[in-house]
């Protein structure tokens, strides 16, 4: 089985970026078609990827200095009103994304898990192939042998039938050469 080439992180954030560029969703099916290497191997770049991705979008939530120096106490009442909320929501899908990550990371873990017993049974099944093959041309190979004695055998018995067809003329022409010589001792009996 031939292997391919290992797969870098570097090769997965461009195919990453790619993607995104283009409009496309991020998996990692997707990428791992465009960059090859195996599920699990590849899910863990693009979880990467995504995390850095998150690191640059993240909204800085601090009010510019200009607001605060022209808005003063007035400004500042507002602004730590809309910053509790913007904390609260911000809390509250900080808390949904976790939730989600972690039921993605169960899932993932299932993925995971099924990919490596069906790696396992793909790699079984072809040690049972290969070995069924070995075994195959064993027994081609003895067929073959067998047939080969089997010629040898045949033609032996062949050379056998014939040496017994030859005896057994021999054994006839003695036969009438040994009644031959008893009638001419008989009659050489009672001539005598």
């Amino acid at each position: 089985m031939e292997r391919k080439a290992k797969v870098t992180q570097d090769a997965v954030t461009d195919a990453c970026d790619e993607l995104m560029e283009s409009g496309k969703n991020v998996t990692v099916n997707a990428i791992t078609a465009m960059t090859g290497g195996s599920f699990s191997t590849v899910g863990a770049m693009v979880k990467n990827w995504k995390a850095e991705q998150a690191l640059k979008t993240a909204p800085a939530i601090e009010m510019p200095e200009t607001v605060k120096t022209a808005m003063h106490k007035a400004v500042t009442v507002i602004w730590d009103a809309a910053s509790s909320l913007a904390s609260d929501e911000i809390d509250r899908i900080r808390k949904e994304a976790v939730e989600g990550i972690d039921k993605a990371k169960i899932e993932l873990s299932e993925y995971v898990g099924e990919i490596t017993r069906l790696e396992k049974e793909l790699e079984q099944s072809q040690n049972i192939t290969a070995e069924t093959g070995k075994r195959l041309s064993t027994a081609m190979t003895q067929i073959s042998e067998l047939a080969t004695q089997k010629t040898a055998l045949e033609t032996r018995l062949s050379d056998r039938d014939n040496e017994l067809d030859r005896m057994r003329a021999d054994y006839k022409k003695l036969q009438t050469e040994l009644i031959t010589i008893a009638k001419t001792k008989a009659k050489q009996n009672k001539v005598g």
